[in-house]
Parts: C-alpha cells; sequence; structure tokens
C-alpha cells in the first residue's frame, strides 16, 4: 500500500501556457506518453461520498471504473481512499469489457472478484448501495520530478451517467497535481515553492456534479 500526498492546483488562467511551463523545466522528465483517462464515479443516491468530499471529512472513499483511451477492454475497480492527510489506492482489474459489466451490481461486496478481500471491500462499501453517477474524461501528462510524480490534467469534460453526449460540459481549467510519498512529507514545502500556481481543493467528481447542477461545490 503506497500512501501519498496529493497537492491539486487548478489553472483558469487562459494567458497562461502550462505546457511551455512544463517543458522549459529541466528537473521535470516525462514519465511517459499522455493518455486519455476514463472515469466512471459510483455513488448512493443521496450522493454521500461527494458529500463526505465536500464536507472535507478526513477518511472517506471514492468509487470508481477507470479505463485509458479507448481501450475499454482493460477496465479496472478502484477504491481512491483518504484516510486523513494521505491517499492510497485499492485496485481490482475486471479483465471484461465494460459492455459486458453489469455496472449496477459492480460495487456490490458479493461481487466475486471481491472474493478474497471481503472483509476490507465490506469496510470501505458497507450496506451502501453504489450506483453509477458521472463519466469524466480529460488528457493527463505523467512527469518524475525528483521523488514524485507530477501530472497535467485538461481536456476535461464530465456526462452524467446514460446522458446523451450533447449533454457533456466542458471544463477549461487545467489541473496540475503533485502526488508526494509518504516518506518525502517533509519535503512538501520544498516541492511547493518550485511550482508557480496557488494550491487549491480540487475533485473531478464535485466539479462534474457541480457543472452539471447536482450540487453545490466552492
Amino acid at each position: 500500500m503506497n500512501k501519498r500526498f496529493e497537492i491539486k492546483m487548478k489553472i483558469n488562467s487562459k494567458s497562461f501556457y502550462v505546457e511551455d511551463w512544463c517543458k522549459s523545466k529541466k528537473r521535470l522528465n516525462r514519465l511517459h506518453q499522455d493518455r486519455e483517462i476514463n472515469s466512471i464515479y459510483f455513488d448512493t443516491h443521496d450522493l454521500q461520498s461527494a458529500s463526505d468530499n465536500i464536507n472535507g471529512y478526513a477518511n472517506r472513499v471514492k468509487y470508481r471504473l477507470r479505463w485509458y483511451g479507448n481501450d475499454n477492454n482493460h477496465v479496472n475497480l478502484e477504491f481512491k481512499i483518504r484516510s486523513n492527510r494521505f491517499n492510497f489506492k485499492k485496485i481490482f482489474p475486471l479483465g471484461k469489457n465494460l459492455e459486458n459489466l453489469n455496472l449496477f451490481e459492480t460495487f456490490n461486496v458479493s461481487n466475486n472478484i471481491f472474493k478474497k478481500n471481503y472483509e476490507n471491500v465490506f469496510n470501505l462499501i458497507g450496506y451502501k448501495k453504489l450506483f453509477p453517477i458521472l463519466n469524466v474524461k480529460y488528457l493527463r501528462s505523467y512527469y518524475y520530478y525528483e521523488n514524485m510524480i507530477v501530472t497535467y490534467d485538461r481536456n476535461i469534460s464530465y456526462g452524467l451517467f446514460n446522458s446523451k453526449n450533447v449533454d457533456r460540459k466542458n471544463d477549461f481549467g487545467k489541473v496540475i497535481e503533485l502526488k508526494i510519498p509518504e516518506k518525502e512529507i517533509h519535503r512538501t514545502s520544498k516541492f511547493i515553492n518550485e511550482f508557480p500556481f496557488k494550491i487549491s481543493r480540487n475533485s473531478k467528481y464535485i466539479t462534474g456534479l457541480a457543472m452539471l447542477g447536482k450540487t453545490s461545490y466552492i
């Protein structure tokens, strides 16, 4: 379990070219090729996961399916867990095409994929009934900077599950994220000072719900 401290910075200025800034940093080395990320976020009917995030609860969970580009034959089921200051993931490769999944049963604790991890998964889901809520799509670049990962996201769009593509909302902001390993947490201030962006709370799941009129988010 790799815990990390995540710092997010959203850039809304059209006059600041993040791509050029990234290219100008000699210590910012590209990790691998850019890729499009697709996620479907799950929540309860009353959006409990979203509410936990908005209220800033120290311990919370996001539930999602994720795949890359057009390759929806390799879909991962993910729990993104926040424990006090740190984040970590539990990932279950589903080994199925997206079209062959029963999305309304995916996050059911009786799903066979959880058989070997039933107790841990039950602690994350409990008796919640989770439904697919929001689809998020964006382009991500990956960089390696000393001992941390830096990601740069843009071309972000959101759509409610089962809504038509014409209902999608585009987010013209761009997001820089610093993923600092737990063992490097003492260097956080130094890392932050290397980046000329303002730190802000940012969740694509919450932003998407707000842009589509499903919740309020400041």
